[in-house]
């Protein structure tokens, strides 16, 4: 920039969303004033291991090969995952890329933010209101409690919402050989445990539940000394519970206690020099483990944009960072909200079986189809969609799978013709339902549920969920009709466009629907 003084980057928080835009700053304009707080060190970090996908890794790769060979050689190597269920197990195959300590993660950008040339003072509290004034860029990169959004709310446009369900992270000495997502049945309630290794004879875990099988169990009236500690009766309690997949041993914790999720979202992600990062400004369930992918990512595309800054100030490239990374972020956090919900709701799909269940998984967010997975999980695939046509797995095909599916006959009498596709003629007598809401057990659903059961009992032979037009729209009719059709016992279809039949295919097998009814192109 001409005839000016080093350009002052102050970053707020040592996360891995701040430490890898610091590193990335510095090393691409080595005459930067780059420096950063963080209060804590890495090795008093919340948590235990960080998940790595195929997708982060590739993008870590492009970006900074050093940071990419660094991460992938202190990393633990596997891939498979699976259920286990009550009923049974069943596979997934190929899942993760491995996973890392998240303080070996945070010490390991750290050090190479430091060797890049940036300022690191840990140990340092710091907040916007100090650093703004004299520096030309502030990133802002302090979690999901970020002191930054709170003092910024109005003109961020700061929206923030809590889950219905209750989690807590806890680690354990236990040697898994790879993901794994299993349910146990206590007398106070259903808690469901993802777990995965993250380093030799350790693996990190989250544990689901609801609230009311806590206060069943008398673990919301925990008290806590300080806060930092854990919950050491939520701890013996799950470790209990889950003595099997333990194999005897304990759960460990780290500031590990029962939380509700917090979705943030912000209409703006700049104010002024001021630009929010990683969970500061948009978070995802932790089901998707996409966290520490979106916070890097998040570094990426900021270097990127300001990687040929010219002699132009970076708060004049804000808007570009943010028109860049939006899209991407919203969608992963739309995904995000329905994996949340499934999870939520995951005792009511133990019925189906092992396999049905797993597809029901990888397509509760409608990012993975049948389709897609008969490219890699094909045995799973035939396995699921044959215990739902009650057809042998050899008579599945191994492509063009949706049509096979709508063309299956449901056992229900009606119109349909030996197929799963109803004609969109009222006179057939299905009953309509609007659906505005893909959150089955909102307020929305529940006057639904009351409207499905009236119609039942006036003698409708099927409910038909209908509404807006947009993949988004069949995808919220899906999930509602998984709920209608078990509680209310009648046949439910789903209106849909014809470029959406893929993903009602996916909706039958895993549950969410009866037939479809097509709309007219």
């Amino acid at each position: 920039m001409l005839d000016m003084a080093p350009l002052r980057v102050r970053v707020i928080g040592g996360g891995p969303a701040g430490l890898f835009a610091a590193r990335l700053l510095a090393t691409d304009h080595p005459g930067w004033d780059v420096r950063l707080y963080e209060r804590l060190p890495p090795d008093d970090t919340f948590g235990f291991g960080v998940g790595l996908t195929g997708g982060l890794l590739s993008a870590l790769r492009a970006a900074d090969p050093v940071v990419h060979d660094a991460i992938t050689g202190a990393a633990f190597p596997f891939s498979g995952a699976g259920f286990q269920l009550p009923h049974g197990s069943v596979r997934l195959g190929q899942f993760h890329a491995g996973a890392i300590a998240r303080a070996k993660l945070l010490r390991l950008l750290l050090d190479l933010a430091v060797d890049a040339g940036v300022t690191a003072e840990i140990g340092v509290t710091c907040d916007v209101a100090q650093v703004r004034a004299e520096a030309d860029l502030v990133i802002a990169a302090d979690g999901v409690s970020s002191g930054t959004r709170d003092l910024l709310r109005s003109p961020l446009g700061v929206d923030e919402s809590l889950g219905r369900g209750r989690f807590i992270w806890c680690g354990s000495e236990t040697a898994l050989d790879g993901t794994v997502f299993q349910p146990v049945k206590t007398e106070h309630g259903l808690y469901v445990a993802h777990a995965y290794p993250y380093a030799e004879g350790r693996s990190t875990f989250v544990i689901e539940t609801d609230a009311e099988s806590l206060t069943r169990a008398g673990c919301e009236q925990t008290t806590f000394a300080d806060d930092s500690a854990s919950d050491d009766r939520a701890l013996d309690y799950l470790s209990d519970a889950f003595a099997e997949l333990l194999e005897g041993g304990r759960f460990v914790g780290n500031k590990s206690r029962w939380m509700q999720f917090r979705t943030v979202r912000c209409e703006r992600w700049s104010d002024g020099n001021v630009v929010l990062l990683g969970d500061a400004k948009a978070t995802a369930h932790p089901s998707m483990g996409s966290g520490t992918k979106l916070a890097l990512e998040d570094a990426i595309v900021l270097a990127d944009v300001l990687r040929h800054i010219g002699d132009e100030h970076p708060v004049e490239h804000l808007a570009a960072f943010e028109a860049q990374r939006r899209p991407g972020v919203e969608r992963i956090q739309v995904r995000a909200q329905r994996s949340q919900l499934w999870w939520e709701s995951f005792g009511e799909r133990l019925d189906l079986t092992p396999a049905r269940v797993a597809v029901a998984y990888l397509s509760r967010a409608g990012a993975v189809s049948l389709e897609d997975l008969l490219a890699t999980a094909p045995e799973l695939v035939a396995q699921a969609v044959a215990e739902w046509a009650e057809v042998d797995p050899g008579e599945v095909p191994s492509r063009d799978l949706a049509t096979w599916v709508l063309n299956r006959p449901i056992a229900q009498p009606g119109p349909w013709n030996g197929s799963r596709v109803m004609p969109p003629d009222p006179s057939f007598g299905a009953s309509a339902i609007t659906v505005c809401s893909g959150d089955p057990w909102g307020g929305e659903a529940e006057a639904l549920v009351s409207q499905a059961r009236a119609l039942e009992r006036s003698g409708a032979g099927v409910v038909s969920l209908g509404g807006g037009r947009t993949r988004e729209n069949l995808l919220d009719r899906l999930a509602v009709g998984e709920r209608l059709r078990k509680e209310v016992g009648v046949p439910v279809a789903v209106v849909s466009e014809p470029d959406q039949l893929d993903d009602v295919a996916d909706g039958l097998v895993a549950g969410r629907a009866d037939l479809v009814i097509v709309n007219p192109s």
